[in-house]
């Protein structure tokens, strides 16, 4: 197997290193990569009941590094780089588990998208990383689908806790600009219609691909919908969807809200 031109994990400490911020990671996170280094190829690509064990393990800890990253990435908008790279470092690393993609190289984009990351650290822009001109509108990135997917979710949690569907949607539009969140294409704010458009959009993925679908989905499952009915419609469901909508913003969006705050900070 080649791997002249493979970019290689870096781990030198502090801030590049895949762990987190200190030389010295927490001891779980130091058994995971034990573990995913030790059994690297060794889980094929038909799972058996004799692979699940390992494949649980390699789970468990792919999860665990998850956590750290999106922990990071809440923290400000200063982790958000290197919570991506934790992330990728996970990503790879449970990918070569499986037996076929070690000599295929199939983790090897990831790779090198976690390399190009950390030689931004060093002043250093990958070709990958460079903006590309295009004529025309910009295309939707995931991230604002999975915004738009959560927006049409909280509308419908919305209705089902009794508002009138325009007015549920009059009220996510406003939480939205309140939160700082605007449009990906044009300028303004999001409007009730804007909200109608991405209610429209979830509903016209009948296959379920789609990021904002899927987050939509994930809202209305057995356990969150448990959460919802259990709580008066005409009084704490409303104020929790809402608080849900926020909550996502905030976890995922910390640099609009941050503006936001900081505005807020300016004026007063």
């Amino acid at each position: 197997m080649a791997q002249s031109n493979t970019p290689r994990p870096r781990n030198s400490g502090g801030r590049t290193s895949p762990f987190g911020h200190t030389d010295d990671p927490p001891g779980e996170l130091i058994e995971a990569a034990e573990f995913l280094d030790r059994m690297k190829g060794t889980i094929p690509e038909r799972i058996t009941a004799a692979d699940l064990e390992t494949l649980n393990e390699g789970l468990r800890f792919f999860f665990s590094k998850l956590r750290l990253a999106s922990g990071l990435f809440r923290q400000s908008k200063d982790d958000q780089r290197h919570a991506a790279i934790v992330a990728l470092d996970a990503a790879w690393r449970f990918v070569a588990l499986f037996k076929q993609p070690v000599p295929e190289n199939l983790f090897l984009p990831i790779l090198h998208l976690q390399d190009a990351l950390r030689k931004l650290d060093e002043g250093t822009i990958a070709p990958m990383l460079k903006p590309v001109r295009r004529r025309g509108r910009t295309t939707s990135t995931d991230a604002g689908a999975a915004l738009r997917g959560h927006a049409a979710g909280t509308v419908k949690r919305l209705v089902e806790a009794g508002l009138p569907l325009e007015g549920a949607r009059i009220l996510v539009a406003e939480a939205l600009n309140e939160l700082g969140v605007r449009p990906e294409r044009g300028s303004g704010q999001i409007m009730a219609r804007t909200v109608r458009t991405w209610c429209e959009e979830v509903a016209a993925d009948i296959g379920r691909h789609g990021a904002a679908a899927i987050v939509y989905d994930g809202m209305f499952t057995d356990d969150e919908r448990r959460r919802f009915s259990g709580l008066p419609s005409d009084q704490r469901r409303p104020a929790l969807a809402l608080s849900s909508l926020a909550g996502f913003v905030r976890a995922n969006f910390p640099s609009t809200t941050s503006e936001v705050s900081s505005r807020r900070k300016k004026t007063t």
